[in-house]
């Protein structure tokens, strides 16, 4: 096996973590507490009043919380932040596209809802808004140094396709064929 960065071990001890708290956990915690719902406010036991066709399905502000996958704060990242909402009310909430790509793998890995997918959102690296993760174009860039990004390297959010395409033509070693939809996406080619 070759060299794994720092962060690479870190990532993969958070998501054995998750996985092992999860699995241990199974059964013995029958909480909503700490959850969080639809709206980002926390949600105690018996809010569990959330259904499909109520769900807010828009992005929420980002709280000021850690990040769903890492230990840092979301609030801290304002222009790479993404948020997740399952179909049973509750939001994960990240600090990168990344990170957002790592939960959307594998939910259940880190504790926060095992309910379906319902919405994704990411925060275009161009405008800074926070536009539909599964309408959006992804740009994988392998060079670090490229693009200052948080965490090492994550998927670059567009809303539009004509600017992701602008966005490659200016990065050496970046081509069309980088863009992707949400649909496409291994977020396993992401590395970090």
């Amino acid at each position: 096996m070759g060299y794994e960065s720092p962060s690479i071990r870190r990532r993969r001890l958070l998501k054995t973590a998750g996985v092992c708290a999860t699995a241990g956990l199974t059964g013995c915690l029958n909480s909503t507490k700490g959850a969080v719902g639809d709206d980002g406010s926390e949600k105690d036991e018996g809010d569990d009043q959330t259904t499909v066709e109520n769900l807010k399905m828009e992005p929420v502000e980002y709280p000021d919380q850690t990040c769903a996958v890492d230990a840092r704060n979301v609030r801290e990242y304002p222009g790479w932040n993404a948020q997740i909402l399952h179909k049973d009310g509750k939001r994960a909430f990240f600090c990168t596209s990344g990170d957002m790509g790592a939960y959307y793998t594998s939910p259940t890995a880190f504790g926060v809802s095992e309910a379906e997918v319902a919405g994704v959102w990411v925060t275009d690296y161009e405008t800074g808004e926070t536009v539909d993760g599964t309408d959006a174009y992804y740009v994988f860039v392998a060079d670090p140094d490229a693009v200052d990004m948080p965490a090492g390297r994550n998927p670059v959010p567009f809303a539009e396709r004509a600017r992701a395409e602008e966005f490659v033509a200016n990065i050496d070693g970046v081509s069309e064929g980088d863009v992707e939809r949400f649909s496409r996406i291994n977020f396993n080619r992401c590395t970090w």
